[in-house]
Order: C-alpha cells, then structure tokens, then sequence
C-alpha cells in the first residue's frame, strides 16, 4: 500500500479523515457484483430516497475481505492503540445531499471506512468534511457545532459553501474518518456507498456503554438516514 498506517492514524487524530487512494482496488469487481445482489435499483435507477441494507459483510465477502485486510487492522490499531473490532456494516443507495452532521460526539473514538463504486466530485456529492472537527479540545463542541448544522440562518451560507475538504474519490478508493468529525455531501444525485464502522475493544465501562449507543444508533436514531 502506497501509505503508512501511522501516517494515516496520524491524519486521523488531527485532521479527523483520510483519503486511501486505490486502497481496495482489487475488489472493485466484486464490490460491484455484491452490490447488485444487495440492493435492487429501479430500471431507471434512481430510487425516490436512500436505500440501506445492514449487516452486509457475511452476503458480501469482497467487503469482508476488505474489513479483514492487513492495512485496515494497522490502521485501526496504530489509532486505537489496541486490536479493533467491526461493529456495523452497510450498503446504500444515497440520493440527493447529506446535510452537516457528525455521528454523534461519543468519548469513545469510532472509524468508518467507506468506499463508493461511483465517481463523486465536489458537484456530484462526494464526502466533505471540517478538519479537526471531531476534537474536542478545538472547541468544537456547543456552538460552533450548532452554526455549521444552522448554516443558513447563523452564517448565511448554503450547505455546500460552508469552507470545508471536499474528498472526490474513485471505485477503489477508501475515504476513512473518525464519526465526530463534521461530515457532508451535496449536489449529489445517486451513489452506491458501501462501508463499515470499527472501533477499539472496549476496556472500560464507560467505552463498553459507548460502543452500544453507537451500535443501537447507526440502527434506530436518525442519524443513519444521513450519515
């Protein structure tokens, strides 16, 4: 692999993201044909709201293997700092935009991989996110966190012009981040994501309590129809 997986958990702690140029490249075709069998689209394609299928890696072994990979147990350790467990996978459909949003601010660190078997451009809904929003000894918690999701009426600003990364990616690509940090996508019309969340073995019951709000939330609360 063309990167260091503790230059990569490096990136992670500070910026809050990662982009792993052609990480999965060689299941690419599998992702695909396991895609299909996951989710019908219409003919045309293009379903009137997001699509989600949970608990993929056994019906999609292209991902599984992808989870199981060397370089995604490096990278999770070399940020954990202990050995690291998958907890969610899933496939989507995504249609139209993803608005401001973290996956909750949990003490517990969390990472998604995510990978797209569609191009995804600035104007075409790829991944976009605030660097360093996921800490919060950069203060963003409160305030700061609530003007991005009110960006309209607190800043004037629509969605997609709020100052961000915006991370365009390929079929092969690999987008990880750690799910407090400020994410979105905009302009997007229909795009295939598969992904799946990590995260440290819990060591503590406060991180043990952690990892099933996250696990009940990606399930029950809102925050999967955007995240």
């Amino acid at each position: 692999m063309p990167f260091r997986d503790t230059e990569v958990a490096r990136q992670l702690q500070v910026f809050g993201f990662a982009h792993l140029r052609r990480a999965a490249q060689d299941a690419v075709v599998g992702l695909e044909h396991g895609f299909e069998r996951l989710i019908r689209l219409p003919s045309d394609g293009r379903p009137e709201e997001r699509v989600t299928e949970f608990d993929i890696l056994t019906g999609l072994p292209a991902l599984g293997s992808v989870a199981r990979s060397a370089w995604v147990r490096g990278i999770c350790e070399a940020y954990f700092g202990r050995r690291h467990r998958v907890i969610t996978s899933d496939a989507n459909a995504l249609v139209g935009d993803s608005y401001w949003h973290s996956d909750g601010f949990y003490n517990t660190p969390f990472l998604r991989f995510v990978l797209y078997l569609d191009d995804t451009t600035r104007d075409t809904g790829a991944l976009r996110f605030l660097p360093g929003s996921h800490r919060a000894d950069n203060g963003w918690t409160g305030d700061p966190t609530r003007h991005v999701i009110r960006h309209r009426e607190d800043l004037g600003l629509a969605g997609g012009d709020v100052p961000a990364v915006v991370v365009e990616s390929r079929p092969g690509d690999v987008i990880v981040f750690d799910t407090n940090v400020m994410h979105a996508a905009w302009h997007g019309d229909v795009r295939r994501q598969l992904a799946f969340n990590c995260v440290g073995e819990p060591e503590t019951e406060a991180e043990q309590l952690d990892t099933r709000r996250y696990f009940l939330n990606r399930y029950v609360s809102g925050s999967v129809l955007i995240g």
